[in-house]
């Protein structure tokens, strides 16, 4: 007979949340549906990018376009912000929408009034470039007009790959991210009385900003990443990573959270994808 699923799977574990606020809520509820205590730690705030006009003129003019590659939920937000500000819409358009993974399309189809967009398989910036250049005939590539809306001082290799494939591509900045100094005290507190069972990141900038406030110490907390790449940082960071999750979302990184706390034994600072 199977056994039947334990209703509360995190039931006793602590799980620090390093989102920035509006996310960090989405997290949460899913972390607390599973039985999990939370405590949310928003190493990051996100503010306007140096230059917002460069993302207000691209917004006029999307048309220009061949392709408009969204690499966050917060590059959808403030992309549907400057649409709305520039009484524009995203109706008639002749370019293609990409996404870099599932939660960003949903909140495009849902901001945008989308329905078709583009995700690759592995939900990083180089599956994301690869799967817009292989959605291309050869001969459509050199010249194809690409329009970047993403986080400020964001990882290169997106634009590089494009660029390498022959397409023409701006970058326009949504917002830039920076250390949530104010919550400094609480953190320290909450890491050096060691009360996270769990610590978890979901991008690279959260966990530089949870470095430069805390410094590279867990508690003795297990540290959980979205991706390997966050997971990267993580460890070029000092810090050691006993998670990744396989799928990098949202649910794919409280499923690896289930999965590793079912199977403590498995638990080893070597970035082990659950």
């Amino acid at each position: 007979m199977t056994a039947a699923p334990i209703a509360a799977p995190l039931a006793g574990q602590h799980v620090l949340v390093t989102r920035p606020p509006g996310q960090a809520r989405r997290l949460r509820v899913r972390l607390e549906a599973t039985g999990a205590t939370v405590t949310a730690a928003s190493t990051i705030r996100l503010v306007p990018p140096a230059d917002p006009r460069t993302l207000a003129r691209a917004a006029l003019r999307l048309p220009e376009y061949d392709w408009v590659v969204l690499t966050s939920v917060n590059a959808v937000d403030r992309l549907a912000g400057a649409l709305h500000a520039g009484d524009r819409d995203m109706d008639s358009r002749p370019y293609r929408l990409a996404a870099v993974g599932p939660s960003t399309a949903d909140a495009a189809r849902r901001a945008l009034g989308t329905t078709e967009c583009l995700v690759p398989r592995v939900y990083r910036g180089e599956a994301l470039a690869d799967s817009i250049v292989a959605a291309n005939r050869r001969e459509e590539r050199s010249g194809m007009r690409v329009l970047l809306v993403q986080a400020e001082g964001a990882r290169p290799v997106l634009r590089e790959r494009l660029l390498a494939a022959g397409a023409e591509v701006d970058v326009a900045p949504a917002y830039a991210v920076e250390v949530n100094w104010p919550i400094r005290d609480a953190l320290l507190e909450f890491i050096e009385l060691g009360r996270g069972d769990w610590l978890t990141f979901t991008a690279s900038s959260a966990a530089r900003a949870f470095v430069k406030l805390v410094g590279p110490q867990t508690g003795g907390g297990l540290v959980a990443a979205i991706s390997p790449v966050t997971a990267a940082t993580l460890t070029e960071l000092g810090l050691p990573v006993h998670v990744v999750a396989a799928t990098h979302s949202m649910p794919g990184l409280v499923d690896a959270l289930i999965r590793a706390v079912a199977r403590p034994g498995r638990l080893a600072p070597s970035s082990v994808r659950v």
